[in-house]
């Protein structure tokens, strides 16, 4: 009887961490997911540009609308990453690709136009070189599958 009810209790520990494993799987595919709608945007974004604009870095007057549009999808990127909406991966490379970008003149030059209080986390992460706007520590994280 002793033994059954230690074999009983191992398997119910083995479904448990089943279980919870692939809860943490679940959340880590769904945050991807939602991670490709905005590698989709960035893509459109990138397909309205101009050729002069794709080739040369230089921005013409149809030009602005992308360029503003893609400051706005950073600012949209910093804050879900803020709210925890960003895998950890992920944002290694967008912080890094977004500060990459937004430092070419035709990004840095539109965002000089606009005032201080526009795109506001934008500015906060080119201030701070890169920091993780997420203040949540690693098991925090872990458990909601980032």
């Amino acid at each position: 009887m002793v033994i059954f009810t230690f074999v009983v209790q191992g398997v119910t520990a083995l479904a448990i961490i089943f279980a919870a494993w692939q809860l943490l799987f679940h959340g880590r595919q769904m945050h991807r997911e939602f991670e490709q709608l905005y590698v989709s945007r960035y893509w459109v974004l990138m397909d309205q540009r101009s050729a002069h604009f794709a080739i040369t870095g230089h921005t013409r007057k149809r030009d602005r609308p992308v360029v503003r549009g893609y400051l706005q999808l950073c600012e949209d990127e910093i804050d879900l990453r803020r709210l925890g909406r960003v895998t950890d991966n992920t944002w290694g490379f967008w912080a890094g690709a977004t500060l990459d970008q937004v430092a070419a003149p035709a990004y840095s030059k539109e965002l000089a136009t606009l005032r201080h209080d526009d795109y506001r986390l934008l500015r906060e992460l080119m201030r701070t070189e890169g920091a993780d706007p997420l203040r949540r520590n690693w098991w925090w994280r872990k458990t909601h599958g980032l």
